[in-house]
């Protein structure tokens, strides 16, 4: 019979028939065991000779109140005709295929229609009582199952011997059939995820209770590399190997969530984030991971069971080529299967994600390769748009959000560390996360749209071609606008206040390193996911433009696509135009980081102002004093101000810079260069004004030098502080782009500053006057020292200016009508007596009286011979005119030896324009003399140096070396000084000594402006200090002063300050040359200021001017 079988079965072509054909030849053998001495078993000859099989029935099922349930019959040609076990209805005794002993040939017994069933869910029982290997004496304990791998089999990590449960497991060691009698649930299925960490779980536990290690009160769940492999050799088959064992290991890193992390002193763990086999890489479960109540799902493949039921380990020729049970001698060209956790939520890069990967070769060898190229486009766009969706909700669940969302925990363990202040954290967390939940909300309706119409495609069609993704596209692109301009400017300083944050601060470096580690991170950094948006929108265009070209003409589509590029490409635009912005911000907080100051210095840069601008920067020299040593700078052009700085390397950070402050800042206001921005005082606000105006070049800027060639720069800073500068640019080329900067530096801060825009200059005369060192006599008039304005016989507006050699009139405003009309020498002082009509002339210390009308020129050719003037008074050093307590007064100062000596004189000519009084033109008497115009009010005179006089309403001061002095003219003995140097109050006047001048006395609604050539401060009606009011303190050196509420003016020889006396906020400067203040007349409604400097762009003459008011005048 054996022969019979093995000559039959040689014919067999199919290895797994043959196979087949053993086992059930093995298989009957062990019936013969069991079966009475009068039966005998029927061979496989038999059976494949058709001969009739009586089924046997067994005398208990599997379970007692349901029958076995055969979901997988197994079925093989071989066992065609056996029964299925299923079917047999007397469980009073067993039953099995047999024939009659007596027969010596097959006989055709009909059988039941039944499917076959596999030899695999047989099982033999017996009913004697011999004493045979496969007899039992309980038949409750066994049961029939499916045969199955030794890896199902518990081993010990010890011995790697098989631990037997109580249900004791018998197999004919010369026949592949198990026969198992244990419960399934007692033997689950291994390579389940869910298995696998429970039960790594409960032996980590049990681990930490019977040892400690250093780290043990810390993280109580710790463990080491070799204790997780042998933890998982315990339960797990042996024949794995340690890398099989530390693979699964790895896989309960690299699940989601995941279940082991690296401590935080597992520095090589934590950068490879990998578990090894060591004793010195420390591991800690996860407690988020053990509080959710969902097991981990997810199957680590080498451990599952081969899906075909003959499949046995270590069997060979198993026509499946992943088969698990297969060594890997057997087939050498077979590739051993990846390692991978599969789960509704991983993402396994290890898997091609091409679309043509998920359809069938042939099919796509029938598809045109256009169409291919499209869907594989339109596939990329849309896992893209997943992984992008993740990763924005990654950074939605790993960043410290404040308010409350369904990731609590990372919340509260922020808060719980303390890593940023209460105070700030909720600002710093809209600086560095900005707006990002609503770009999530927005793209996840997107691909939610994406993956909808994906689906709705694969359902109608086998092959699942995507025809447009267009239109979806364009019901969300609208709303990318708003929130990318929000959030993609300001992805450089979120990543730079991460950065800065973490260098301060080694809590919040600890937690961003720790939510890096986590394995939904990818090992990726926190900067990746703070500027995934910006890169994301410009990859948008490449990826719609892909679709877009292999889109045939015809397919709407195309259409579609086109108009979301250019809506892309127009959001991108904008968004690098906006960081620009941001990037300037950017650079100006990390100079204001690197700025260092000199020993006991310090200066207010206010660099961190919002708003604040970069214009420019850039490396330029200076020459020592002594010019023997060349100094490096790092220049600085801020839009309020310029910085000269020495860049050193950094003592904190290797490969750094810092810049320590040379020279003090340069406001903006107070930043002067020669050739480039005189113009700006008269209203000129660009380079090439003034280069076209320039007749000449300075010889301190010229391109060469005794060092050989240079390209000098002037930087002046005006004011007491200041200084000039001389720097040298690189190359002419540097040297225009620094000046270009410096003006268009200034000029935006001017209009940036439109409200303080409180004067403009009206030019009164232009080229009229040339200046000491011009050449020519045509112009040469001598050094402008006054003016005053009147209003002449016609009613038109004039002005008379004096200087060295004589006085000029003409019409103000037309430079043009200014002419010649007195000749006389060394005119210091004039004035117009308006009621009166007479004008005054200071020369050569003498005061004259001259007839207005006879010096205003009626015409231009002609110069009127006949000028009607007398002589007032002598050796008079300064005079001053108006109407003090409703009398028109001039007062003359005579300097005798300290004192000075006042003489006060009323005019009584009456109005010289009225012919009544022309007797006053006319000479009479013995002495052939006209009638005096004046006559002696009163003197009177103070024990000091004077320098000027001011009227107020009922009172005249003179500003003298003691201060102020209050004149009472009709008291003169209640006369009283200012500031009373008596009062503690007023110490810091005192103690400026004789450096300190006063310049001005001025009414100021209820208070009074006293006005120093160093500050001015207030006093009341009493003389007292207001301290409510501020101290003004002067940028220049001012030689005079005007004041125009709620303004004063200080003239310094190189600009013009304008203060608010309120604020004392400088709130203007005029630049120039040569200033100094001509005349300045108090007048109640609009005061008039004139006054004269070096013409900007013609220095060879002087510029007169006047101080016209842009606001209007409080009442």
């Amino acid at each position: 019979m054996d022969q019979k079988y093995q000559s039959s079965s040689l014919d067999v072509g199919s290895p797994t028939l043959e196979a087949l054909y053993n086992d059930l030849d093995m298989f009957i053998n062990e019936l013969s065991v069991n079966t009475n001495s009068d039966t005998r078993t029927e061979t496989t000859f038999s059976k494949r000779c058709n001969k009739d099989i009586t089924p046997l029935n067994l005398d208990k099922n599997m379970d007692e109140e349901r029958h076995y349930v055969d979901e997988s019959p197994g079925y093989s040609p071989v066992l065609e005709n056996y029964t299925r076990f299923s079917t047999a209805t007397d469980n009073s005794k067993p039953t099995i295929a047999v024939v009659n002993r007596s027969s010596s040939t097959c006989s055709n017994t009909s059988l039941p229609p039944t499917a076959p069933i596999s030899p695999s869910f047989l099982r033999v029982g017996g009913g004697g009582g011999g004493g045979d290997y496969f007899r039992q004496t309980n038949k409750d304990d066994y049961v029939f199952t499916t045969r199955s791998s030794s890896l199902n089999r518990t081993t010990s990590s010890a011995t790697g011997k098989s631990i037997l449960s109580p249900k004791m497991l018998f197999s004919n060691p010369t026949s592949p059939l198990a026969f198992e009698t244990v419960h399934e649930k007692e033997f689950p299925n291994q390579a389940l995820l869910s298995f696998i960490s429970s039960n790594f779980i409960n032996e980590v536990a049990r681990l930490n209770q019977r040892r400690k290690i250093f780290c043990t009160d810390e993280y109580p769940l710790s463990f080491n590399g070799e204790e997780a492999t042998d933890i998982i050799r315990s339960f797990i088959p042996a024949g794995l190997g340690s890398s099989g064992y530390l693979d699964i290991a790895q896989c309960l890193m690299y699940c989601k969530p995941p279940l082991i992390v690296p401590i935080a002193y597992s520095e090589k763990s934590l950068r490879k984030n990998k578990i090894y086999n060591s004793i010195n890489e420390i591991y800690t479960l996860v407690e988020e991971t053990l509080d959710i109540e969902d097991e981990i799902q997810g199957v680590y493949t080498p451990l599952t069971r081969c899906y075909s039921v003959s499949c046995l380990p270590g069997q060979p020729n198993c026509y499946s080529s992943c088969c698990p049970n297969k060594s890997s001698s057997d087939d050498q060209s077979v590739k051993q299967p990846t390692v991978s956790i599969v789960s509704s939520t991983s993402h396994d890069t290890a898997v091609s994600r091409a679309w043509s990967a998920s359809v069938a070769k042939d099919i796509l060898k029938a598809m045109p390769s256009h169409e291919i190229s499209r869907q594989e486009a339109i596939h990329e766009l849309i896992y893209t748009e997943d992984d992008y969706v993740r990763d924005l909700k990654i950074l939605d669940q790993v960043t410290f959000s404040i308010e409350k969302t369904k990731q609590k925990d990372f919340a509260k363990e922020l808060l719980n560390s303390q890593c940023i202040e209460e105070s700030r954290k909720k600002e710093f967390h809209d600086k560095v996360v900005n707006n990002y939940q609503e770009i999530l909300a927005i793209h996840d309706n997107l691909y939610k749209e994406l993956r909808d119409y994906q689906a709705v495609c694969q359902a109608n069609s086998r092959i699942g071609l995507i025809d447009k993704i267009g239109d979806i596209f364009l019901r969300h692109i609208h709303a990318f606008m708003d929130v990318y301009l929000k959030y993609g400017p300001h992805v450089v300083l979120a990543e730079y206040a991460a950065k800065i944050e973490s260098e301060t601060n080694m809590v919040f470096k600890h937690f961003i390193k720790t939510k890096e580690q986590l394995a939904q991170c990818r090992r990726l950094p926190f900067r990746h996911f703070i500027i995934l948006p910006v890169t994301r929108l410009q990859r948008y265009s490449l990826l719609l433009d892909a679709v877009r070209k292999k889109t045939p003409e015809e397919n709407p589509d195309k259409v579609y696509l086109g108009q979301c590029i250019e809506i892309i490409k127009e959001i991108a635009g904008q968004m690098d135009k906006e960081t620009l912005v941001t990037k300037n911000t950017l650079r100006i907080l990390e100079i204001d980081a690197r700025i260092r100051y000199k020993p006991n210095e310090h200066h207010q840069l206010d660099l961190t102002k919002p708003g604040r601008k970069l214009i420019f920067e850039g490396n330029m020299t200076r020459k020592s004093h002594l010019v023997v040593e060349t100094i490096e700078l790092h220049v600085f052009l801020f839009d309020h101000l310029l910085l000269m700085t020495k860049a050193k390397k950094s003592a904190i950070r290797d490969g750094d810079v810092e810049y320590v402050i040379s020279k003090i800042p340069i406001p903006m206001e107070l930043l002067h260069v020669q050739e480039a921005t005189e113009g700006f005082s008269i209203g000129l606000r660009n380079m090439s004004s003034t280069y076209n105006s320039s007749t000449a070049t300075s010889t301190m800027l010229s391109s060469t030098s005794p060092f050989g060639a240079s390209f000098p720069i002037l930087l002046q800073h005006l004011g007491r502080r200041g200084a000039d500068y001389m720097l040298y640019a690189e190359n002419a080329a540097t040297r225009i782009e620094w000046k270009e900067k410096i003006v268009q530096a200034k000029a935006n801060k001017e209009m940036a500053d439109m409200d303080k825009r409180i004067f403009e200059i009206r030019s009164l005369s232009d080229t009229t006057f040339a200046g000491s060192n011009y050449q020519s006599n045509t112009h040469n008039h001598g050094k402008v020292t006054c003016t005053v304005p009147f209003v002449g016989a016609t009613g038109i507006r004039m002005i008379a200016i004096g200087t060295q050699h004589g006085i000029w009139m003409g019409i103000e405003g037309d430079t043009n009508t200014i002419s010649h009309v007195l000749s006389i020498s060394d005119v210091q002082q004039i004035a117009v007596l308006e009621d009166h009509h007479v004008f005054l002339v200071l020369s050569d210390k003498t005061l004259y009286a001259y007839a207005l009308d006879s010096l205003v020129p009626t015409d231009s050719r002609k110069v009127s011979v006949d000028k009607p003037h007398q002589k007032v008074a002598q050796h008079i050093s300064f005079f001053h005119s108006g109407v003090c307590n409703g009398r028109t007064i001039v007062i003359a100062m005579k300097k005798r030896g300290v004192d000075s000596n006042f003489k006060v004189l009323e005019p009584i000519c009456g109005d010289l324009r009225n012919p009544k009084n022309s007797k006053f033109f006319h000479k009479s008497g013995l002495f052939n003399k006209m009638p005096s115009w004046f006559k002696s009010y009163m003197e009177f005179y103070i024990g000091t140096e004077s320098y000027a006089i001011h009227f107020l309403k009922a009172r005249v001061v003179v500003v003298c070396a003691r201060g102020f002095e209050i004149i009472n003219l009709e008291e003169l003995h209640k006369n009283r000084n200012l500031p009373d140097a008596t009062n503690s109050d007023f110490a810091f006047v005192t103690e400026r000594g004789d450096d300190l001048r006063p310049l001005g006395m001025y009414r100021c609604r209820e208070h009074y402006l006293l006005c120093y050539n160093a500050f001015a401060f207030m006093v009341n009606v009493h003389g007292g200090l207001v301290r409510e009011t501020p101290l003004i303190e002067w940028e220049g050196v001012p030689q005079s002063v005007a004041f125009y509420y709620p303004y004063v003016i200080g003239f310094d020889p190189r600009f013009i300050e304008v203060r608010n006396v309120e604020t004392g906020e400088l709130v203007q400067i005029l630049a120039g040359t040569h200033m100094r203040c001509l005349q300045f007349i108090n007048q109640t409604l609009a005061p008039v200021i004139h006054g004269c400097m070096a013409h900007p762009f013609k220095s060879d003459f002087q510029y007169v001017f006047q101080l016209m008011g842009t606001f209007e005048p409080p009442l």
